[in-house]
């Protein structure tokens, strides 16, 4: 027996969370771009964590920096689900079996749900089973469907057009792994929608300056120095030592030796560019959001409309982002072409102070950006 929950459509993406969350907006009446969802949800940011000579919290242990262009997950809280008037409910597991059941049981009710898995384990993905590397058990998809008979879930990933089926055991295994330190376990969570019965949301105009409000809190008073500006200026002098820090082999799990450069840069290009960020550590898609603010149904007219000055802020702060975005690529790009071309002798072909002085003129338009932003406020 086979079940689709009706009229719900799965669309390509970038991030797996935003885009994740966009299909279940979309079904539940609210269709919208991912860059909006992901500005509305107000969960960008940045963070710089140096691990070297503490015990590492990556799977890959030896590895001593890791940095990401966002701060916040999904949760019931989410900013976004509560500006659109949408419920969301939280439900884990600690049995995978009880977990599958649960969401079978949604599905039959036609409601979509949101599901953390290990990417590792996702057949489609076309991971080889020796790369470890590649386990990440905070990976979103969604889950439309199933077919009892052939024993099938129906997966919808950001990347991948259509959904894509998969066993239902292999999908138990990917809901339930332990892979890593604890909270990376994806722990049998899923996520379901609903409208809330009231219909009670905040007008968008200013349910917009909310998000963009937390996305500058973020930024410009974050809880610890390893984020937000603060981490950034941590993540710019941290370069000039990359070249002491990295001069080094490491032991991979098969007892090879491998240069930690090489790994180093090659992990910093994924958090940087393509493991769901969109591209510039998430400036791509935060870009893309205040572009099209500009001309969003009811920001210009009814409850809480904007005045003509914070439209001009917003003017302003677009291409400065932009840049951003294109600085963040390039010291991504220039880690990983080193990387590819020079293979374990990348490291001496690095310029780091150039390095440094790229994330220092970052440092000084992103503090430029959400100071401007920050005037934007209801």
């Amino acid at each position: 027996m086979k079940h689709m929950v009706k009229d719900f459509i799965h669309r390509i993406g970038h991030h797996c969370e935003s885009s994740s969350m966009r299909d279940l907006f979309e079904y539940n009446g609210f269709p919208m771009s991912e860059p909006m969802v992901f500005g509305l949800d107000a969960t960008m940011g940045f963070g710089f964590f140096d691990i070297s000579g503490q015990t590492s919290f990556m799977p890959e242990s030896d590895i001593p920096f890791f940095l990401g262009g966002k701060q916040g997950t999904i949760e019931p809280t989410s900013l976004a689900c509560r500006l659109l008037g949408i419920t969301i409910r939280k439900q884990s597991f600690t049995n995978a079996s009880k977990a599958w059941e649960e969401s079978k049981r949604m599905l039959d009710q036609d409601i979509p749900l949101l599901l953390r898995v290990d990417i590792a384990y996702m057949p489609y993905e076309g991971f080889d089973d020796e790369m470890e590397e590649a386990h990440f058990g905070g990976h979103a998809v969604v889950l439309g469907g199933y077919d009892e008979e052939k024993g099938l879930a129906y997966i919808g990933d950001t990347e991948f057009e259509d959904f894509q089926e998969v066993p239902t055991d292999i999908l138990k295994t990917a809901r339930s792994s332990t892979y890593g330190p604890k909270f990376m376990h994806p722990g049998n969570t899923q996520f379901s929608m609903t409208r809330r019965a009231d219909g009670k949301h905040p007008p968008l105009a200013a349910g917009v300056k909310l998000s963009i409000q937390k996305v500058v809190n973020n930024m410009l008073r974050p809880s610890t120095n390893a984020n937000g500006i603060q981490g950034l200026k941590r993540f710019a002098y941290s370069l000039l030592t990359w070249d002491n820090e990295l001069n080094k082999a490491i032991t991979n799990s098969k007892g090879k030796k491998d240069s930690l450069a090489r790994l180093m840069f090659d992990l910093t290009y994924g958090y940087i560019e393509t493991w769901g960020t969109g591209g510039g550590s998430f400036r791509k898609l935060y870009k893309e959001f205040l572009e099209e603010l500009l001309t969003y149904p009811g920001l210009k007219e009814g409850p809480r409309a904007w005045n003509s000055d914070e439209f001009d802020i917003l003017e302003d702060c677009i291409p400065i982002i932009g840049e951003s975005a294109q600085n963040w690529t390039l010291i991504a790009e220039t880690l990983k072409n080193a990387a590819d071309e020079y293979e374990d002798d990348c490291i001496k072909h690095v310029d780091f102070v150039e390095l440094h002085n790229i994330a220092l003129h970052i440092l000084s338009k992103e503090e430029d950006l959400f100071t401007k932003l920050s005037k934007i406020k209801n």
